[in-house]
């Protein structure tokens, strides 16, 4: 295979890898938080670049000396993003307690209807924040636990030290292109359907968040007979 084949190669793992399910599962929870595409979108690609930092400052070193990280460093943090999406789910499930969605009727006149409010003042801008931070932390514990591998696979691919190192750094960038998209085809379609109905973007809210529970507790357990070994 040639230098160009592997470095597309590089681009192409790095998507998919950004299509795993618990890079998927963590920024669909974090942006179903969003009823507007653009806030959403935008977490996909703070997400790429949490992932890229670890990667970048953990992985090249890796390449550039020919080391390997230890298998219970990778395991400890793998345990570590499950009990962070776990805690993501149960912060997703604790926000939409507390938003106060709610059904009420009124009546005016001869006619009764009715419809979903959420009550008090918030401050979007400060939340939208917040959102950016969390899903950079989550990038970057992502990154932490991927480092090693994207290290070794890079060593593979080319022995050279220079093509290994561009080999990384594509990946990582494939890895950032692949979460903006996924992120984008996934708000759309929400957005869409929930940004004027708020029972819905309650439900999707609350099956992100389900998903999220579920799944770092699979990760932990999983990895519990080497966390145990």
């Amino acid at each position: 295979m040639d230098g160009w084949a592997l470095l597309g190669l590089a681009l192409f793992l790095g998507v998919r890898h950004a299509l795993e399910p618990d890079h998927v599962v963590a920024v669909s929870t974090l942006a179903a938080e969003e009823r507007r595409l653009r806030p959403a979108a935008w977490l996909g690609f703070v997400w790429g670049m949490g992932h890229l930092l670890p990667v970048a400052t953990v992985g090249l070193p890796l390449v550039v000396f020919r080391l390997q990280l230890p298998a219970r460093f990778e395991h400890l943090t793998e345990a570590g993003v499950g009990v962070l999406l776990i805690v993501l789910g149960l912060v997703t499930l604790r926000r939409l307690a507390r938003s106060g969605v709610h059904f009420a009727t009124h009546r005016h006149e001869e006619i009764t209807h009715g419809h979903f409010h959420r009550p008090g003042h918030r401050h979007p801008f400060r939340m939208g924040q917040n959102r950016q931070r969390v899903t950079f932390a989550f990038g970057v514990a992502h990154g932490l636990g991927g480092s090693g591998a994207a290290a070794v696979m890079a060593l593979q691919a080319s022995p050279d030290p220079g093509g290994a190192v561009l080999w990384l750094l594509l990946f990582g960038a494939g890895t950032l292109l692949g979460m903006f998209l996924m992120t984008l085809c996934v708000a759309a379609p929400a957005v869409a359907v929930t940004s004027r109905r708020l029972f819905l973007h309650a439900a999707v809210r609350a099956a992100a968040a389900l998903a999220s529970l579920a799944w770092g507790g699979f990760i932990l357990w999983s990895l519990l007979p080497d966390l145990l070994a």
